[in-house]
C-alpha cells in the first residue's frame, strides 16, 4: 500500500510540473502570436495608408558636411520610423545648383550621401528598406548656393 501511494504521488507531482510547462509554452506561443500580429497589422497599415508628402524649402547651407556639401542648420524634414519601412523612396528636385540629400539616422553616427547623378537628371534619389529609428533629412548643395527645391517622400513602389 505504501509503495502504491507513493507512486500515485510521483504521479501527481509529474501531472502538476507538465501542467506548468504546458501553461508556460501557451503563454509564449500567445505573446508570439500577438508579436506577430502587431507586425502584420503595421505592415498592413502602411500598406492602406501609404506616405505621400511633398516639403519645400531652399537647399543649401553654411554647414560644411565634408563631402555632401553644405546645409543649413536645421533639417528639413524628421521622422520616427516606429516598424521597419520595406519600401520608401527620397526625390529632390531643385531648381539650380548641385542639390545633395544628406540622411542622418536611425543609429547614433549614422549618416549617408546622395548625388544627383545623370541617371536621375541630376536630382538626389534614395529608396529602399527603412529600418525603425530617427532620421533627420537635410536638402544641401555641393558650393553652399540656396535654391529652391522641392522633396517627395513616398512609400509607394
Amino acid at each position: 500500500m505504501l509503495k502504491l501511494n507513493k507512486l500515485l504521488l510521483t504521479i501527481e507531482q509529474d501531472r502538476q510540473k507538465l501542467f506548468n510547462i504546458l501553461i508556460l509554452t501557451l503563454v509564449v506561443q500567445l505573446a508570439q502570436i500577438k508579436s506577430s500580429l502587431a507586425e502584420y497589422n503595421s505592415a498592413n497599415a502602411l500598406a492602406s495608408n501609404p506616405i505621400e508628402e511633398t516639403i519645400q524649402g531652399s537647399s543649401g547651407g553654411s554647414n560644411d558636411t565634408r563631402g555632401c556639401g553644405y546645409v543649413s542648420n536645421d533639417p528639413v524634414y524628421e521622422m520616427n520610423v516606429e516598424t521597419r519601412i520595406d519600401y520608401m523612396r527620397f526625390t529632390v528636385q531643385a531648381n539650380g545648383g548641385q542639390p545633395t540629400l544628406l540622411v542622418i539616422g536611425p543609429n547614433s553616427g549614422d549618416s549617408f550621401c546622395v548625388l544627383g547623378d545623370r541617371q536621375s537628371g541630376l536630382n538626389p534619389e534614395i529608396s529602399g528598406v527603412w529600418e525603425a529609428g530617427y532620421y533627420q533629412i537635410y536638402v544641401g548643395d555641393l558650393t553652399g548656393s540656396r535654391h529652391q527645391f522641392t522633396l517627395n517622400i513616398s512609400t509607394n513602389n
